[in-house]
């Protein structure tokens, strides 16, 4: 890759985040936001799978994002409500991640303000 190439991405990336930022507070991370496309991209995968993705992050960070961009954070106060985790019915020690309605239109929101991203 060319250094104006990279330096694009770069941008287009910084342009991504900030929007993302606004859509869903100044406290978003890179991760989180990361996390949250995978899901979108990805939808009703699980933990295990999700983690292989990322490739970025444990499994107690990963759980902890999860719970932090659910309806009830990873410290048992109201979250935002961008994702939701489903018992798998075919083995309940399992869960599957979704976005709910709102995750799903924020995402959308951002993805339609940065087509150049990418």
């Amino acid at each position: 890759m060319q250094t104006s190439d990279l330096q694009a991405s770069v941008r287009s990336f910084d342009r991504f985040l900030v929007s993302a930022r606004k859509a869903l507070g100044p406290d978003v991370t890179a991760l989180r936001l990361h996390i949250l496309l995978n899901v979108y991209l990805n939808e009703g995968t699980n933990q295990r799978n999700l983690l292989k993705l990322l490739d970025v992050t444990s499994v107690t960070a990963l759980s902890r994002n999860l719970a932090d961009m659910s309806t009830l954070t990873s410290t048992k106060k109201l979250g935002p409500g961008l994702i939701e985790l489903r018992f798998d019915m075919m083995n309940l020690r399992q869960k599957s991640i979704h976005l709910t309605s709102r995750g799903r239109k924020i995402i959308m929101t951002i993805m339609e303000q940065n087509t150049d991203f990418g």
